[in-house]
């Protein structure tokens, strides 16, 4: 037998470790966080570790107890609340078992449990459990599944290659129960020497008497295998030749521009979702290597992929030189024919009565365009995107070594349905529904800076949404996005727009499609002050400074906006925010009124227009918002009557209703997010009242 490479020297890695006095639950922690730090180690989310203490129970006597790393929670950013401690004595009935549903485990380990303050046990526990080891770690690591994503028989001898007998081999079954009774079976043949074992597509497990000790051998291990397929690599062109070239980066930003709205509608035709574009240098490098085409059909890397990037990408071939029409069509063909493959792939191995799963692909590649991902929001988004990563580096590295070779088809069926993930899908939807108004779904706020727009931009956050905070003030836009973003990581950006400007608007709709991949809510609230003066002294400037925001700038809007959502094909809705001035007529108010009154009529027939695409235009008619711009003009009014300010709200309190001084802009982003929800979707072509009750203001 060939002697195992020799790892290049490293240094140790561990840092200061966790503070002096540590216990072993801190010491797990240091450990885990570590390993989680590293995205070659682990894919986001993934991966385990595990510690096994005694514990004194109620009676003050000490008992086996198992720490594990509880379901949920990450590596990167556990804590000693992420995890969960279970009785060793109790989970050692375990052993011997022949067979055990994934519903009885889960039953079975939640009775395991010391306490019930810890998360859900991971459905690798077992595991951990069967194990005899103090300390384990069991990452998804990329080498890993480098060096086992082989055909049947070939895995095993490259294991034995890279470490002889200080690794051992476990064929693949699922996780699980499953693979922990096979673990078990194996457990008293494992070497005494041995420090670990490979997992056939499924990553390492390595153990220690202590933390360190683990995180040593993991190095190790994973710097043994990068030796030995650097070895295999040097001087190879694994992938081969470029087949294509790639565009500049203008052109291929305009084509994405192009079609990811095309790609968000037919993906998220059952369930919206949210996307993320990469064009990375060595994304792009591999996209084009004449042999990528067919290797990325072979599969993933683990299963663990399959769960975040889906059993396989889409690939898009695309004239980077059609015109958009063209683009869109070929997007659309291209991913209706790999849908029809999906269904095909399904009817080969579903039950009579089982559908097919709506988040059926969540990778699409474009060669000399980039990589997209879909999930049900950016940040899940972005994590599929680092774990598609992982596998074309694994793939690469797989194909140096001999051939990559993943699951048979009937197993990544198999995991794909598994009832324990999908369960956790399906109930996170049903979660969604019944807590937010928008969920999945992109929300431009055009005048997103103060009054009304910040107020709209936050409760469309809090209702699900994926929000673009616009406003002329880009500094404001990106101050407001950021204070959201720390409520909503991810799921906030903000920047400059200038309304008066159709370059800027095309900009503003640009970055949002390819920020998030396309857009389902538009809500127009930008504001010039206004000018008043009797229609015989109004300048041709004045006019067109209220018609150039209230009027051109939001037409242009609502157009920009609707083109993505046509292209997308899900529907949408815009919501503009047009003022008592549109429709009961003011003393000195041709400038305003007559921008809002013009505004208003666009709406509508914005609403004729669109409705054949599922597109709901509407109006809100906000007056006395307590807004910056608001204020300003009551002063100004105020003075130009020879009134206080006070006495100039005290006159509107008087004039409506309900007696409403000022109403608070809240209330106008409440009506916001309604409109843009399924709650109105039957509405368009409405204009609806926020303004205390004007008699005179209702619509007719």
């Amino acid at each position: 037998m060939p002697k195992p490479p020799e790892a290049p020297p490293t240094p140790d890695g561990w840092g200061q470790g966790p503070a002096t006095g540590a216990d072993d639950l801190d010491q797990l922690v240091y450990l885990s966080n570590l390993i989680g730090r590293d995205p070659r180690l682990v894919q986001p989310g993934g991966g385990n570790t595990s510690v096994k203490i005694t514990q004194a129970d109620r009676s003050g006597i000490s008992v086996p107890v198992l720490l594990v790393k509880g379901s949920g929670t990450d590596l990167k950013s556990v804590g000693r609340s992420g995890f969960t401690r279970l009785s060793l004595t109790s989970l050692g009935a375990l052993k011997g078992v022949s067979g055990m549903s994934d519903q009885e485990m889960m039953r079975f380990m939640a009775d395991c449990q010391v306490g019930r303050d810890g998360p859900a046990p991971s459905v690798e526990t077992p595991l951990h459990s069967l194990l005899p080891h103090r300390v384990i770690a069991h990452p998804h690591d990329v080498a890993t599944m480098s060096l086992t994503n082989q055909p049947e028989g070939v895995a095993e001898r490259l294991v034995r290659e890279v470490f002889a007998e200080e690794i051992g081999f476990v064929p693949y079954v699922r996780p699980g129960f499953p693979l922990a009774q096979l673990v078990s079976e194996l457990v008293d043949r494992i070497p005494a020497g041995a420090k670990g074992l490979t997992l056939a597509h499924h990553g390492l497990v390595v153990w220690g008497d202590n933390a360190r000790e683990c995180h040593e051998r993991l190095r190790q291990a994973i710097a043994q295998i990068d030796a030995f397929v650097e070895v295999q690599r040097r001087g190879r062109l694994v992938l081969g030749q470029a087949r294509v070239s790639t565009p500049a980066p203008a052109l291929r930003h305009r084509v994405a521009e192009t079609v990811l709205p095309v790609i968000r509608g037919e993906l998220g035709s059952g369930g919206r979702v949210v996307l993320h574009y990469d064009d990375g240098d060595d994304v792009l490098a591999a996209l084009a290597a004449e042999r990528t085409p067919e290797l990325v059909r072979r599969g993933v890397s683990t299963p663990e992929h399959i769960l975040r990037a889906g059993r396989q990408p889409l690939w898009l071939e695309l004239d980077p030189g059609a015109s958009p029409e063209q683009l869109v069509e070929a997007t659309r063909r291209q991913l209706r024919a790999q849908r029809d493959e999906y269904l095909q792939y399904h009817q080969r191995h579903a039950a009579t009565d089982q559908p097919p799963i709506a988040d059926w692909a969540k990778v699409v590649l474009v060669p000399g365009i980039g990589l997209v991902t879909a999930f049900k929001d950016k940040k899940n988004a972005v994590t599929a995107n680092l774990c598609y990563r992982a596998v074309l580096q694994s793939i690469e590295n797989a194909e140096a070594l001999e051939r990559f070779q993943f699951l048979p088809e009937a197993d990544v069926f198999e995991f794909e349905h598994w009832p324990l993930e999908r369960r956790k899908v399906e109930e996170d939807m049903e979660r969604e529904r019944k807590t937010m108004l928008l969920p999945r779904q992109v929300a431009v706020i055009i005048g997103g800076g103060s009054g009304i727009g910040k107020a709209a931009a936050a409760r469309f956050a809090e209702e699900g949404a994926h929000v673009v905070v616009a406003d002329l003030d880009g500094a404001v836009a990106r101050e407001v996005a950021r204070d959201l973003a720390g409520r909503f990581p991810g799921r906030v950006i903000g920047g400059p727009v200038d309304v008066r400007d159709d370059a800027s608007l095309d900009v503003l709709f640009q970055q949002t499609v390819r920020e998030f991949g396309g857009l389902d809510c538009l809500f127009y609230t930008a504001g010039a002050p206004p000018r008043f003066a009797p229609i015989t002294e109004i300048s041709r400037a004045d006019l067109q400074r209220q018609l150039e925001v209230h009027y051109l700038g939001a037409v242009r809007a609502v157009g920009g906006a609707g083109r993505v959502m046509r292209r997308q094909g899900l529907g949408g809705s815009i919501v503009a925010s047009v003022s008592k001035a549109a429709v009961v007529p003011g003393k000195d108010a041709v400038a305003y009124g007559g921008s809002k009154a013009a505004l208003l009529q666009a709406l509508r027939v914005a609403a004729v227009e669109l409705g054949g695409d599922g597109i709901r235009v509407n109006a809100i008619n906000a007056d006395q918002i307590e807004t910056p711009l608001f204020l300003k003009f009551v002063g100004e009014r105020a003075a130009s009557r020879g009134l206080s300010p006070e006495d100039q709200l005290e006159s509107y309190r008087k004039r409506n209703l309900l007696g409403a001084a000022l109403i608070p802009p809240e209330v106008v982003a409440d009506l916001a997010v309604l409109l843009a929800s399924e709650r109105f979707r039957y509405t368009t072509g409405d204009i609806l009242t926020v303004d205390g009750g004007l008699p005179e203001a209702f619509p007719r």
